[in-house]
């Protein structure tokens, strides 16, 4: 099958745009998302060359939204106003004349071309909440199509989405415990009819007039072992803030009611802490922190959340499944516990809790371990070799250690204030080039052993997917090792030995600089494909 050229459009400026930008684009504009549309101007720059097209396009999306259908159109049902549209489809506010109710339809977007994929994700949407009954879900009523435009109606919820609550700031602690235990409760009731959510977000709770939450949007929902292969493994499906590790991995035949339990959880973090867990500038970075990364304590970033909450929330955001609750009513169950004030279930041992830590701070655990590992080669030479003679190095070099360790924890915390500025990345590196530097120039025969460290530093600055601070690190790293060939002269004997040296520092730092850059690609097209 041939793959379809580029698209040509003829402006002021000769430009080539992908079909998948276009689509984005498209997407922006249809759902009225001007911080998409900005978002997409500052990372694309071509588009800048578009820009009267675009402010056209861009004038005709608010001022001609999608007509309402007349009532005829839709049989019993009158069209009142648009109350909720995504990338597929949108929700309108109705009339049902024979019932003289006020009910919720959604329809696919006349102005999209639904492929057959998107379609069937539609009608499974539908089938999947209308054999549900339960007081916090929404129900459907009836499903139809009309001219191509397929639609179901649903119980409209006067109020708003959880989202727009949450946009004001984070609830109450036993007012998010109590909220979460209903919505739990009724993801149980899912579960219990063999349905899969996949999809948990604060966007797709909703709340009515008096606070009460109802569940929606089952477009992504998973029936149990009747899925028929149609998610396929290594598709990501989710929302990536609040997808579960198992989702962001592409490994769909792990998903099970314990990943509905891990997005229960980022949800709780946003509801006491007014953010998720995770939310990284670009989408695959924040898929990289849900398989590796762990969140700030939520008491980090709100003092009065308990100790027994944040275990709670914590169990929930587990990495293994085999760890979290094993079902939503187990997380429930301790939430009442929570707010009856008796003991809850969730805890924490050692070792769970050092590996967390270091999920947590990976740069400064890596620092910390190889810190502790000059250490021991420290420690491991001179107590082969040693004289009275040399006790005053040997002390020296363990206090430049320690110092050394204590600067990296300063720099973790300048990172996590900072927000990883590039001065914070800056100050990390030239603090561990000038002390590895200072500590090879007087560790005399130790010398040849740590020289591997300037590469290492390279090779880890590649872990925060930054091209510049990868190019940075190499050319401090290599400007230190050249003060230490002036500091000791016998580091030139042979005279080609600085020039071997060199050669691996760029060449170490050219392959990790390519591979950050191919991550850093790929990372733009998850921008494009997921929300």
């Amino acid at each position: 099958m041939n793959t379809p050229p580029p698209l040509h459009l003829q402006s002021t400026v000769d430009a080539v745009l992908p079909p998948e930008l276009l689509d984005e684009l498209l997407a922006a504009i249809q759902s009225n998302d001007r911080n998409r549309q900005t978002e997409l101007y500052q990372r694309h720059p071509e588009l800048q060359g578009w820009s009267g097209c675009l402010a056209a396009l861009n004038q005709f999306a608010v001022t001609v939204p999608e007509p309402l259908p007349a009532a005829p159109d839709l049989g019993k049902f009158s069209l009142l106003e648009e109350i909720g549209r995504g990338g597929m489809g949108v929700v309108y506010k109705a009339r049902q004349h024979d019932l003289q109710r006020i009910v919720a339809v959604k329809m696919i977007l006349s102005n999209q071309l639904a492929t057959s994929e998107e379609v069937r994700r539609f009608q499974r949407e539908a089938r999947a909440a209308a054999s549900l009954r339960h007081p916090n879900i929404v129900a459907i009523h009836e499903i139809g199509e009309r001219d191509g435009r397929h639609y179901f109606v649903m119980d409209f919820v006067a109020g708003e989405s959880l989202a727009a609550r949450l946009s004001r700031g984070p609830l109450a602690i036993d007012d998010a415990a109590r909220l979460l235990a209903c919505i739990a409760l009724a993801i149980e009731h899912l579960h219990a009819q063999g349905i899969i959510h996949r999809d948990i977000k604060p966007s797709n709770i909703l709340l009515d007039e008096r606070g009460a939450p109802f569940v929606t949007d089952f477009g992504l929902a998973k029936i149990f072992d009747t899925d028929g292969g149609q998610t396929r493994t290594g598709a990501i499906v989710g929302t990536p803030s609040y997808m579960s590790p198992e989702q962001a991995a592409g490994r769909n035949h792990l998903i099970s009611p314990r990943s509905d339990v891990y997005s229960l959880g980022a949800m709780f973090y946003e509801m006491l802490t007014g953010r998720p867990p995770f939310r990284e500038d670009h989408v695959l970075e924040t898929l990289v922190q849900v398989l590796e990364g762990e969140p700030t304590l939520p008491s980090r970033l709100n003092t009065a959340i308990p100790r027994d909450v944040e275990l709670i929330c914590l169990r929930c955001l587990d990495k293994d499944p085999a760890r979290r609750y094993a079902s939503a009513a187990e997380l429930a169950a301790d939430l009442e516990r929570f707010l009856n004030g008796e003991a809850v279930t969730a805890h924490s041992g050692l070792l769970p809790a050092i590996r967390r830590w270091m999920r947590r701070r990976p740069g400064l655990a890596c620092h910390w371990g190889a810190q502790g590992a000059v250490a021991l080669i420290i420690q491991i030479y001179f107590g082969i070799s040693s004289t009275p003679e040399t006790w005053g190095l040997h002390w020296t070099l363990m206090s430049i250690i320690g110092g050394w360790a204590g600067l990296s924890y300063l720099c973790q915390l300048l990172l996590e204030r900072e927000g990883r500025s590039p001065q914070a990345h800056l100050a990390n590196v030239l603090t561990d080039v000038i002390l590895l530097t200072v500590a090879l120039a007087i560790s005399g025969g130790t010398i040849g052993a740590l020289l591997v460290i300037y590469p290492l530093l390279i090779t880890a600055s590649g872990l925060w997917f930054r091209v510049p601070l990868v190019w940075t690190t190499t050319a401090v790293s290599a400007m230190g090792f050249l003060i230490l060939v002036s500091l000791k002269p016998e580091l030139a004997d042979p005279w080609h030995y600085p020039f071997l040296v060199l050669t691996v520092l760029i060449m170490v730092g050219a392959a990790t600089a390519y591979q950050v850059k191919r991550v850093r690609a790929l990372s733009r097209f998850y921008d494009r494909r997921l929300p």
